[in-house]
């Protein structure tokens, strides 16, 4: 593998579907371009304005849940999957790479030449927090981690695990004009906060909550303005804690793109998101205080960051679960969310910011 992996060879890199994990992902890209491959990065077409541009890298579109073109494959020397779905390596079997590099998993081990057995986790419960599966389930860490060690063991060093996500002169202009629009100046700081989540998510903060934990840190911080972005599916819970939040802006129509996203974290003073793909963006582009709220989700997932975050959360019997709608009723329902209180989230505000 360490031969395939030359300079000049041709590598295809099915990056996951989801933004978080993309980003996450974006080290090994750059990591095969300095050893000198030529890269065809396979995922989400609205995801490929993030990368850096390079003369030997390519995209190729495959949308979520779509089986890619073997045809569009053929040609490459090693296929990296990264994302989790049967789909991406029956596609690179079928292309006739040679080499096939993933995550052992089930079925599609067999369709890999090199398949990556992840951790384990073993006795009843998790260390430290989660709830016990009904079965030994992968080691709760970061995708980060997973994808260098799984580049490290095909003989591809990482040297630089901090993703980068590329903003283009158009992005910032246009993110700049829509500020503009509410009298934000080009070089003023703002409060980027992301309420919005998908109708009964159990991942994302409750309106009621964000808009607490942004009066009180106005108050004890001096908080800049407040930007409240958001994506398609997204609007309503953006748009409710906007309500509860007067002289906040909204930036919902239309929402904005991932290139704007992260031209907006290089004028973030602070950061409030939940445990979500924004919150990886954020991590990409900028060192401010950062507050992630983590719910359903287990922040072992998503540990590698720097000592600017904060990551808050509550114990619950029931988490974290990392489902995306919470299946209990009554009071345990979306128990991980609603014990939270602003005092846990200025606890971590405070120690982050310094005070």
């Amino acid at each position: 593998m360490r031969r395939s992996l030359r300079e000049g060879a041709r590598v295809l890199v099915r990056m996951p579907a989801w933004l978080g994990d993309f980003v996450a992902a974006e080290p090994v890209v750059r990591a095969l371009l300095a050893r000198g491959c030529r890269v065809t990065v396979a995922g989400a077409r609205r995801f490929e304005p993030l990368l850096e541009p390079h003369p030997r890298l390519g995209f190729a579109s495959v949308e979520r849940g779509v089986t890619p073109s073997p045809r569009a494959w053929r040609g490459h020397d090693v296929a990296i999957v990264l994302d989790g779905s049967w789909r991406g390596a029956w596609a690179a079997c079928v292309a006739g790479i040679p080499e096939r590099v993933g995550f052992a998993s089930g079925a599609r081990r067999v369709l890999l030449t090199h398949a990556f057995e992840p951790a384990l986790e073993r006795g009843a419960t998790a260390i430290g927090n989660g709830v016990h599966g009904a079965r030994p389930r992968r080691l709760p860490r970061p995708f980060s981690a997973a994808c260098v060690e799984l580049a490290s063991s095909c003989g591809l060093e990482v040297t630089d695990r901090v993703p980068r996500v590329h903003v283009g002169a158009s992005a910032r202009e246009s993110l700049d004009a829509r500020l503009a629009r509410y009298g934000v100046a080009a070089d003023e700081r703002v409060f980027v906060v992301h309420a919005g989540a998908r109708p009964e998510s159990s991942k994302g903060l409750p309106p009621d909550l964000t808009a607490a934990l942004v009066r009180e840190l106005a108050v004890a911080h001096a908080a800049p303005r407040v930007v409240i972005p958001c994506a398609p599916g997204e609007e309503a819970s953006a748009r409710r804690a906007h309500e509860l939040l007067p002289g906040s802006i909204l930036l919902d129509a239309p929402p904005l793109d991932v290139s704007e996203l992260a031209a907006l974290h290089d004028r973030a003073a602070c950061v409030l998101t939940p445990d979500s793909g924004p919150r990886h963006v954020a991590h990409a582009r900028t060192d401010a205080p950062t507050w992630v709220v983590c719910g359903s989700t287990d922040p072992r997932h998503t540990a590698e960051h720097g000592p600017h975050v904060r990551i808050v959360r509550v114990d619950v019997p029931c988490g974290p679960c990392h489902r995306e709608v919470c299946p209990l009723a009554g009071d345990a329902r979306n128990a991980c969310m609603r014990r939270l209180e602003p005092r846990h989230l200025l606890d971590g505000a405070r120690s982050v910011a310094g005070h």
